[in-house]
């Protein structure tokens, strides 16, 4: 364990600060990361059926200290861009609350 509560893993050629109890992966790399490298890192640490984020904070809250990627894993009740439009629709407050006033404001 580190200080900051995770571990350390050595993931697809790249060191990968893991901490499951926030749901966070802190991914250094050289600059030469890609997409597709974050992907195959996500899947192999969390699954293939997880979901995640990569946050781009606002300029006054940026902090760019090392050459580092962040991946934040989400929830199943955590809303998500459905990119391909088959996802089954959750009835929740929100989804409701969202459909009616899409209607009122057409």
């Amino acid at each position: 364990m580190s200080h900051w509560g995770g571990e350390i893993r050595k993931v697809h050629g790249f060191r990968v600060f893991v901490d499951d109890r926030q749901g966070h992966l802190a991914v250094e790399h050289n600059g030469a990361i890609t997409w597709d490298d974050l992907q195959a890192i996500k899947n192999d640490i969390w699954g293939a059926e997880a979901r995640a984020i990569e946050v781009y904070p606002k300029q006054s809250q940026l902090v760019n200290s090392a050459q580092m990627r962040h991946l934040w894993r989400l929830g199943e009740a955590d809303f998500a861009p459905d990119l391909l439009g088959d996802e089954p629709q959750y009835d929740s407050l929100q989804a409701r609350y969202a459909a009616c006033w899409g209607e009122a404001r057409r």
